[in-house]
């Protein structure tokens, strides 16, 4: 499944609130259209995915 994705974002359990919000919306900003892409997989096709490989 992880070929298929376009982006991962990572969190650090480290980082302050700050820096988290920080990288989130520098993350936002660059991933924009792969929120909305078909490629993405909707609730029901992940929920789908998850039945078949756990």
């Amino acid at each position: 499944m992880s070929m298929q994705m376009k982006s991962v974002m990572i969190f650090d359990p480290k980082d302050t609130d700050e820096q988290t919000n920080a990288e989130w919306a520098k993350w936002w900003q660059d991933n924009k259209s792969a929120v909305g892409d078909k490629a993405v997989p909707g609730v029901k096709e992940t929920q789908e995915y998850l039945r078949r490989y756990a």
